[in-house]
């Protein structure tokens, strides 16, 4: 057991070294590539802290959990916006404008009214509630609509974050190397980091005694939402707030049309006890990304913009707080 807790320290090391890196990294390539900040967060950094929702959700729907896969994707959503973004907002607040990502947050709530109306409409469904391989590719198909978004975006772009040091490196070549493998080792770091921490957080929490439901709703379903939550923290302490909600956005539309999309191409995932387990998830998702939406769109003075987004990310994390006491509370029937 003593193992377990040296391991759980160590992979905290990871998660905040890697986190650390991927931003240094992110920022300084989005800078050689000549595009923003907001584009490597809605690309890279997001599709690489995705990887764990990705690992778990595909595993469980292969494995006949199609109940948890769906849980894991919309749990780790809302942890993303709830608590990530929450937390960020409270501990920093935003200082800027970023009314610019009316747009994502948009794709965010649209792709999550997508997967409610796959889920119980005839063709596209298994069972009572499900996604049948036609409802997989219907998700792919929008998940490919938003990389052709993104190849839009990069092409764009207007080089804003380029800057007289970047302008005058000798060996761009060495550069953009050093920038990749910065990048790439810090996705590796909060991936294996956020494993680590959610393995023998578990391993522990059963020595305690702690029931498996309250392990499956708490550790796991934190836990692998773990790299973004650093991730954006980090970014936001770095004054990278459009990379950290880049992060966000991008990820929680990886989730659902990606991972959800190629599951259910994978094999078609039938959901039990829809109206209890998966429906009231979907309404908290589809709320709590309108909430994210509201509070980016208000309109004010910039003077009062540091304090009301303070209140804001203490308003998302009071929502993720009640939705965990939501999880725990509601009868698990699967």
């Amino acid at each position: 057991m003593i193992q377990s807790y040296v391991l759980l320290i160590v992979g905290f090391v990871l998660l905040v070294t890697g986190g650390d890196y991927l931003i240094k990294g992110g920022s300084r390539l989005s800078a050689l590539l000549g595009v923003s900040p907001l584009l490597i967060g809605l690309g890279i950094a997001a599709f690489g802290t995705s990887a764990p929702e990705a690992a778990v959700s595909i595993k469980a729907a292969v494995s006949g959990h199609s109940a948890v896969s769906i849980g894991n994707i919309l749990g780790s959503n809302i942890a993303n916006i709830g608590l990530a973004v929450g937390l960020s907002l409270l501990l920093f607040g935003i200082k800027g404008n970023h009314r610019k990502l009316w747009k994502e947050i948009s794709f965010g709530f649209a792709a999550t009214l997508l997967l409610l109306f796959l889920c119980i409409t005839p063709f596209s469904r298994k069972g009572e509630y499900g996604l049948n391989h036609i409802g997989g590719y219907i998700l792919l198909f929008f998940f490919a609509g938003y990389l052709f978004h993104l190849f839009r975006m990069s092409r764009s772009d207007k080089k804003k974050t380029q800057n007289e040091t970047t302008n005058h490196i000798k060996n761009r070549l060495l550069e953009y190397v050093k920038s990749i493998v910065m990048t790439l080792g810090g996705i590796a770091g909060v991936i294996f980091g956020g494993s680590f921490v959610v393995d023998h957080a578990v391993l522990i929490a059963a020595s305690w005694g702690v029931s498996q439901t309250l392990i499956s709703v708490t550790i796991v379903a934190l836990g692998t939402s773990l790299p973004e939550i650093v991730v954006s923290v980090i970014a936001v302490r770095k004054n990278h707030w459009d990379m950290a909600l880049g992060n966000i956005l991008g990820s929680n539309l990886f989730n659902i049309l990606f991972v959800l999309g190629t599951t259910a191409t994978i094999r078609s995932m039938e959901f039990s006890n829809f109206n209890r387990l998966v429906l009231p998830d979907l309404f908290i998702a589809l709320g709590i990304t309108l909430m994210l939406y509201l509070f980016i769109m208000r309109k004010g003075k910039t003077a009062d913009t540091l304090k009301r987004s303070r209140m804001h990310g203490a308003i998302l994390l009071l929502t993720y707080t009640a939705y965990i006491a939501f999880a725990i509370l509601r009868p698990q029937l699967i």
